[in-house]
């Protein structure tokens, strides 16, 4: 009998923190970059424990933030890295809401900076009267189109520099008297491999690569701040990812409402009986008392 009432309390705190739980992902559905939180129960019959089965990592749907080439979203398995100059500490996230900051950095609404590894300037012309040498560390340099014909014309063409040297914070600062990212480039561009490509003229010109990690246990990662993630042992070290990269884009969160409002509506059932159950069980408790006095 006491063991029945037990279970019953176990049973009411379960269903409470499986409440909690629900209403934190419902609250965050709109956030862009959340991840639902999941959960599993053990030993049910016996009151039940409401166990941490880490987060989805499905992906979320796509925001279209049109016009606005800082924000990014990845397609696949990766994250993207960014830097905590308070305390020098790398953190990871899916939401790829950024800006440049006052000092040019490329950096998110909390200030961490986007970390990413230069690349040889190399230059991929886009065609016209005239076309750019090709190579790497050149910056864009018209020549005199030598062809005839501007139908028959073929242009040189290159991918992105090699890489050079570690990944840094990002910084492209506007030139506050000309607007010109680097007070050169006109427009940046970021491609599926998350290349960021300077605009010159009728040239791109490749600078930085953005960087992209995955890890080989993504719940044994430390969540920070909701849409922030810390590596931890559990987690392993970062790897290399291969997600494609989005521009003019954000992640939405990848919680399904209706799914969580379904569950919220079980969990609260649960709870009616488990209470239910509790206040039997209280009242055969009181009566056997009675009886025995």
């Amino acid at each position: 009998m006491f063991n029945t009432t037990t279970m019953a309390a176990n049973a009411a705190q379960s269903s409470l923190e499986m409440i909690d739980l629900l209403t934190s992902n419902i609250v965050n559905s709109d956030a862009a970059g959340y991840n639902a939180k999941r959960f599993s129960f053990r030993d049910y019959l016996h009151g039940g424990t409401l166990e941490d089965s880490g987060y989805s990592w499905k992906q979320g749907r796509q925001i279209v933030r049109a016009g606005e080439p800082t924000k990014m979203m990845l397609r696949g398995k990766g994250l993207f890295t960014v830097y905590n100059p308070q305390n020098s500490e790398l953190l990871y996230t899916r939401l790829g809401d950024f800006h440049f900051d006052r000092n040019g950095y490329l950096a998110s609404q909390e200030g961490f900076l986007v970390m990413g590894t230069p690349v040889e300037s190399n230059v991929q012309p886009n065609g016209n009267s005239q076309y750019n040498k090709v190579g790497p560390k050149h910056e864009p340099f018209a020549f005199i189109d030598p062809f005839g014909d501007p139908a028959k014309r073929s242009y040189p063409q290159s991918g992105p520099g090699q890489q050079i040297g570690r990944a840094q914070p990002i910084n492209l600062a506007v030139d506050p008297t000309t607007g010109l990212y680097l007070g050169k480039y006109e427009k940046l561009r970021i491609d599926k491999s998350g290349i960021i490509w300077g605009k010159y003229g009728d040239s791109e010109v490749s600078l930085y690569k953005l960087s992209l990690n995955n890890f080989q246990n993504l719940n044994g990662l430390q969540n920070f701040r909701d849409v922030y993630w810390k590596q931890t042992s559990e987690s392993g070290p970062a790897l290399p990812s291969n997600a494609m990269v989005f521009n003019e884009a954000l992640e939405h969160s990848n919680v399904w409402s209706k799914i969580e409002v379904d569950y919220m509506v079980e969990a609260q059932r649960m709870y009616a009986a488990a209470i239910n159950s509790h206040k039997v069980a209280d009242r055969l408790v009181q009566q056997a008392i009675e009886l025995v006095g």
